[in-house]
């Protein structure tokens, strides 16, 4: 059973300014989850977004260079 969320509960959530997940306070409640809530490392305010990250790059580094090590072929091979 999920207890309803209140106004001050301490959450983890992705803080959009630190860009980790970090704890929260919860600033305002929507039908018992939490709406809006405050990082309590940098005090930034932003809406609940349940632990999870901000937007994927399309075209990360990490794709990138996967695409380098691809097109150089297996290693050790001269």
């Amino acid at each position: 059973m999920d207890a309803e969320h209140r106004v001050g509960d301490i959450v983890d959530d992705y803080c959009t300014r630190c860009k980790s997940v970090m704890n929260h306070s919860v600033v305002s409640v929507l039908d018992g989850e939490p709406a809006r809530t405050e990082c309590r490392t940098c005090y930034s305010s932003h809406k609940y977004r349940h632990a999870r990250g901000g937007k994927e790059q399309p075209g990360s580094k990490r794709d990138l260079f996967d695409e380098i090590l691809d097109k150089m072929g297996p290693l050790g091979h001269r």
